[in-house]
């Protein structure tokens, strides 16, 4: 701590004083101040200032590289009164307003604000399957109090559904999280429930003389996403309307009184038609298409989850389970999806000789079998060996025609795997049972039949051994993206050209993913998403940084499938980007790897490749 606050003390000193920034942010290894007068800052003493790697000006920007610690260093800057925040104050550049443009923010919204409930979701629904194999088995009775609170506590994500909704979508559009929940608790309070019950009884209910349509928001999504969206801009037209002297009062009172009625009177109900809507269209593929639409669903499920489409049938799967009490076209559909790359995955592991892979292949087998975890399988074994994802495909299919044919039906949305087959149980039909089996049975056994018919082409096992691993010490590292390897001295950025912050390596990106490129744990997620820090197992420390000054993009082209703590294994997905947008707006894509705790290595080697994929080697070290 010392020492930071010696730099950051230093640092102020030589760029002018508190008084000469505007503001100040901070990536992975950055401060990036923009300030009023940079003829004000004595470069030389900065660059001299101990703990300081270098020095850049761009953009408007005077970035000083400081490495690993720059959180700390930006912490001990704003204690002495620099103005900073999340974002710049450089304004970025909008995006032409197309049809297309339009369904991509509307699918991201929908995506980055279900992402987070997910958990919550998928607790309270295995909670209110075990109340139900509870009472079928005979040991709980439905009039018992156990039985009821068991029910309850499931229940109660879905209950208070648009308020968990309103905290993720607050930080997903940067409104106010208390606001946005006082407005979704509306929604469900009691007073205003009873009010919706009488006036779906014939009794009018009017706010200020207009009408408010009966409506019951309990286990909805949608009402909660737009309400949250729009409170955004109602706080930025409070903030302006308000008088300095009684902002601290007036403000969030007009807030709420704008945002509550226009909850209530035009985007709930609206909201609705929208949510209810999804469903009738979601009912009326299924009525027609029958056990083919489950079929379809199953062989694109694979696809789907690969470029995260499949967040968006949760609104729909959520909202038809609390109309209906099932829903029998998605989730059935990812029975044969899931355990087919279960399947797959055995069959790889029995084949190949590549020990690495091998042991991949039945991690990723028994996470897809049992949990219904899929992405390790999806990942690590089927896009990798490409050949396999057909028979993956071939068998979501198939398996899928045959649960549409039986009728299979889920009362949750926890991903279907061994432990969570019992949500499709259903308690009027014990076939159900019988049936469930049969496809989890049929789902491992023709995904593995038909690998080993179609084949796949090994991996030889030199080539993710270059090094003479001949000791546990020696560790290596995969590449986190696809993509084409180039010299490290062709990035236009001095910090990373010069490799000052560690041994590195530079990749010119071809897809739109990023993997774990060791096992270990998150230590650091900047909160624009373009850069991730992961300490592997080892001790190895490595950052991924996608596109050179792409901090400025407020993290428009990036998400996160991760957070700081978290941990993962080689290969899993840890975030994506939108390699078109990037580019589009003008950045360079190049993807840096750096092992930042590069004198802790005897010796790290650059392997000799060109195209990279995820579990591709690139580096490796030898430690001291």
């Amino acid at each position: 701590m010392a020492n930071d606050q010696k730099m950051a003390d230093e640092i102020l000193k030589n760029i002018g004083g508190s008084g000469n920034v505007k503001n100040l942010t901070h990536c992975m290894t950055r401060l990036r101040f923009v300030l009023k007068d940079e003829s004000k800052a004595n470069d030389e003493n900065i660059k001299n200032i101990d703990g300081v790697m270098g020095l850049r000006k761009q953009g408007g920007q005077y970035q000083v590289i400081v490495g690993n610690n720059v959180s700390q260093t930006y912490t001990e800057l704003m204690k002495l009164g620099v103005s900073g925040g999340a974002k710049s104050n450089e304004p970025v550049e909008k995006k032409k307003l197309t049809f297309k443009q339009v369904g991509i923010n509307i699918l991201d919204a929908i995506i980055g604000t279900m992402s987070p409930l997910i958990p919550a979701i998928i607790g309270g629904s295995m909670i209110k399957l075990l109340a139900m194999l509870l009472n079928m088995t005979g040991v709980l009775s439905v009039d018992s109090s156990t039985y009821n609170i068991l029910n309850t506590i499931g229940d109660a994500p879905f209950f208070f559904l648009p308020m968990l909704v309103a905290v993720s979508a607050a930080r997903k559009f940067n409104s106010n999280v208390f606001l946005a929940l006082a407005i979704a608790g509306v929604m469900v309070h009691p007073v205003f429930m009873e009010i919706m019950e009488k006036a779906a009884e014939g009794k009018e209910a009017t706010f200020a003389f207009v009408p408010v349509m009966s409506v019951k928001y309990t286990y909805t999504i949608i009402p909660a996403i737009v309400m949250t969206w729009l409170l955004k801009y109602i706080e930025d037209f409070a903030d302006r309307i308000t008088p300095i002297v009684m902002k601290n009062f007036l403000k969030p009172m007009l807030i709420l009184l704008i945002a509550a009625p226009i909850a209530i009177i035009i985007v709930g109900p609206t909201g609705i038609l929208i949510g209810t809507g999804l469903s009738e269209i979601v009912f009326f593929v299924h009525d027609k298409l029958g056990f083919l639409a489950v079929a379809i669903v199953g062989a694109l499920w694979p696809l789907l989850v690969m470029t995260g489409m499949h967040r968006v049938f949760t609104p729909t799967i959520v909202q038809t389970i609390a109309e209906t009490g099932e829903e029998a076209m998605v989730m059935p559909s990812e029975i044969g999806a899931n355990l087919s790359l279960g399947g797959v995955s055995l069959a790889v592991a029995l084949k190949t000789k590549n020990r690495e892979l091998r042991q991949t292949s039945l991690a990723a087998a028994s996470s897809a079998i049992i949990a219904g975890i899929t992405e390790p399988a999806l990942y690590g074994v089927a896009i990798r060996l490409k050949r396999p994802m057909i028979a993956s495909v071939i068998t979501g299919f198939v398996a899928g025609a045959v649960a549409g044919l039986a009728g299979l039906a889920s009362h949750s949305m926890a991903a279907p795997g061994l432990f969570t087959s019992v949500q499709f149980i259903d308690q009027d039909n014990p076939m159900s049972i019988l049936w469930v089996v049969v496809v989890m049975v049929l789902s491992v056994v023709l995904s593995f039949i038909l690998t080993l018919v179609i084949g796949f082409e090994d991996i030889p096992e030199s080539e993710d051994e270059l090094l003479d691993l001949g000791t546990k010490d020696n560790i290596t590292v995969s590449s986190p993206i696809e993509g084409i390897i180039k010299p490290i001295s062709s990035v236009q950025d001095d910090v990373f050209s010069r490799e000052v912050i560690g041994k590195s390596i530079a990749i010119e990106p071809t897809g739109n993913t990023i993997y774990a490129p060791v096992t270990g744990t998150v230590t650091s997620v900047f909160p624009t998403n373009h850069a991730i820090g992961i300490t592997g197992d080892s001790g190895i420390e490595v950052l991924i940084h996608v596109g050179i000054d792409t901090v400025k993009l407020n993290g428009e082209p990036f998400t996160t499938a991760v957070e700081q703590g978290d941990h993962v294994n080689v290969g899993d997905v840890v975030g994506t980007y939108d390699l078109a947008q990037i580019i589009e707006a003008g950045y360079d894509p190049t993807t840096i790897v750096v092992i930042t705790n590069t004198e802790d290595y005897e010796s790290i080697t650059s392997f000799d490749r060109t195209d990279v994929e995820a579990y591709t080697s690139i580096l490796g070290a030898v430690k001291s």
